[in-house]
């Protein structure tokens, strides 16, 4: 409904020196043509998607091409992705892409590059958006990158090697001014980690007029609990949703992942105070931890109605390689696929300690039709513009339509 903005490409696009000529295909939009004249052929990969940028990559380099991957798949299966590649990037590109770029020249192309962590995000010049032809409804931006968490089945930490970088505000805002779009993701880990940073981004877009709204992930822990100023400048900066990963509604199972910070108890508080503060929240919810049993369905079927959240994205649990939680379970004998279409946070991939991989599955889509029947999602959106009070409400109410036709899927095992 909406389309997914991209910004990986055009963001290295930006950093290839100018005397290169630079394509950007989106394979949402268009199809790729194999036979454009092309020295090197760049491919970023999620897990999911390896399989197909295999067969894309086999591909090119069959008519003599030279290909590049990387991506959070690539960096964690480098000798896997090197087999259909002819140089694999690990890691975030920026500090190596130039000197990739030089080896390309020279006909010296490397098979791997980085990781390389030691850069400082004010050098990273803005994304190449005259390269984005096809541009969807939401626009996006990064401020920061990294995150302090260390969440067992999340692939951020192990991917970007560091702590917690961020971008000067002013640049940001250049950026977010430049794009087209009404309204915008900022595609950090999370918007909260540094509430002063923040403070200051909200702070100008205040003071610059930027009239656009946005919709950033968050902590539970410190949305219920920073004060209202903050609240109040997101809002006043455009603010019209906060993506919450909750997790579960069960505190053995935030536990036993390390999310101590997560308080099923203040969950309800927080959202609310969200609400009287005039932004939505989407919360994140995963099925499938070791603690789980066969109640948790119908429990967080109930609780979601009861904290009145605007929007859901339910997810099974999917042990990403490259994570701790993979390498866990794959000690364990529990990891049931490696075909890696399958890792897609809706299809299951491993076994459950506590119920079947079926129970798991049907569970996780009970919920999901259920939360997202034709009546609750029209009442809902009704709620949600009447909280926002902004056009842009339009992106959390849109948002249940997009995930209710998403789990009519069925999938086998």
């Amino acid at each position: 409904m909406f389309g997914y903005p991209i910004i990986t490409l055009p963001h290295l696009a930006g950093i290839t020196p100018q005397h290169h000529t630079v394509k950007i295909v989106n394979e949402n939009y268009e199809d790729i043509n194999f036979d454009d004249p092309a020295d090197l052929i760049g491919i970023t990969s999620y897990t999911m998607t390896a399989p197909h940028v295999y067969e894309l990559a086999d591909e090119f380099r069959r008519r003599g091409k030279k290909v590049v991957l990387g991506g959070y798949h690539p960096t964690a299966m480098p000798q896997e992705a090197i087999q259909h590649a002819d140089s694999v990037v690990l890691g975030e590109a920026e500090a190596i892409w130039p000197t990739l770029i030089a080896d390309a020249e020279k006909g010296r192309l490397q098979q791997f590059y980085g990781p390389s962590p030691d850069f400082d995000m004010a050098a990273i010049p803005p994304i190449r958006r005259d390269l984005i032809r096809q541009n969807p409804l939401l626009g996006a931006v990064q401020s920061t990158r990294g995150c302090p968490n260390q969440c067992e089945f999340c692939a951020i930490a192990s991917f970007c090697k560091h702590g917690v970088k961020q971008r000067p505000v002013q640049n940001v805002v250049e950026e977010i001014k430049q794009m087209p779009n009404r309204v915008y993701i900022i595609h950090d880990p999370s918007l909260t980690v540094n509430p002063p940073y923040s403070r200051e981004l909200f702070k100008e877009l205040i003071r610059q007029k930027v009239r656009k709204g946005w919709v950033a992930n968050g902590n539970s822990n410190v949305l219920g609990k920073v004060d209202d100023e903050f609240l109040n400048l997101a809002k006043r900066s455009g603010c019209v949703e906060w993506f919450v990963g909750f997790e579960s509604v069960s505190q053995e199972s935030l536990n036993g992942i390390k999310k101590t910070v997560n308080k099923v108890e203040d969950f309800k508080r927080t959202i609310k105070r969200l609400h009287k503060h005039g932004m939505a929240v989407q919360g994140g919810i995963i099925f499938g931890f070791d603690q789980d049993t066969p109640d948790i369905f119908d429990l967080t079927l109930e609780k979601m109605y009861e904290w009145e959240l605007d929007a859901v994205e339910i997810n099974i649990l999917t042990p990403y390689p490259g994570t701790p939680l993979y390498d866990r379970l794959e000690r364990e004998g529990r990891i049931t696929s490696r075909d890696w279409t399958r890792y897609n946070q809706v299809d299951v991939v491993f076994k459950p300690l506590h119920m079947t991989e079926q129970e798991l599955f049907e569970g996780a889509r009970k919920v999901a039709k259920r939360f997202y029947k034709i009546p609750d999602v029209i009442q809902r959106a009704v709620r949600t513009f009447a909280i926002v009070r902004n056009t842009a409400a339009i992106l959390p109410a849109g948002t249940n339509y997009t995930f209710r036709r998403y789990y009519k899927r069925d999938f086998k095992f």
